[in-house]
């Protein structure tokens, strides 16, 4: 099952639209000013939550008008609107869950939506930051990335903890055996697929990926 957080970053409208469209999630939770985008697109949530302080009432209006289940906080809070979005998707049941509008604007919301990946993944979810030039994720497993599944050209691996152990990379540009990636270091930094298919392995830790493209 999967859910998608329309977030109040910046959404360009294109690719989330065609995003949207791709995939045809069974839930939409719009959050705060994702519900611009929504209202601009006629895109009906099935659930919406924030505190509400950057939207115009004027579209906040019109979705309290609908029988829509809408969840209201202050400003004023422990958890961000985001983070509280994740944990109504992990009670959906959801499989995977993709974040739209959520990096953008002020790199203090983008980090705490950054490190709130964690929560789903600790629950064997699978969560994503997506724009049009990156698709961002966290592995607590090796994976494999074949070149017909990878989003843009270059792959990145960084530790999201203190290290990631035996990290081990095959069918890239730029291989590793057994190395422990430390917090402090960019070594796996714009790799990029030289085979046709890309497996990385590690022992423990978490490892955040990022898989992008330049703008065109």
């Amino acid at each position: 099952m999967n859910t998608v957080l329309i977030c109040g970053g910046e959404i360009e409208d294109s690719f989330a639209l065609s995003f949207l469209d791709r995939i045809r999630p069974e839930y939409i939770i719009g959050i705060d000013r994702g519900l611009e985008f929504c209202y601009k697109y006629n895109i009906v949530p099935q659930y919406i939550l924030g505190d509400f302080d950057s939207i115009s009432p004027e579209v906040l209006s019109y979705y309290e008008s609908r029988d829509i289940p809408l969840e209201r906080y202050k400003p004023e809070k422990d958890a961000t609107d985001t983070r509280i979005g994740l944990e109504l998707a992990l009670k959906l049941k959801s499989r995977k869950i993709f974040l739209l509008g959520a990096t953008g604007g002020r790199l203090d919301h983008f980090m705490a939506n950054l490190k709130s990946l964690l929560i789903p993944l600790e629950q064997g979810c699978q969560p994503w930051i997506l724009d049009s030039q990156n698709a961002i994720t966290l592995l607590d497993r090796g994976t494999k990335i074949t070149k017909d599944q990878q989003f843009g050209k270059y792959i990145s691996f960084f530790s999201m903890g203190d290290r990631v152990e035996g990290v081990t990379l095959k069918g890239f540009k730029y291989p590793l055996e057994d190395y422990t990636l430390l917090n402090s270091e960019e070594i796996g930094v714009s790799n990029e697929l030289e085979d046709e298919t890309g497996e990385i392995t590690f022992r423990s830790g978490v490892v955040l990926m990022i898989m992008s493209k330049d703008r065109n």
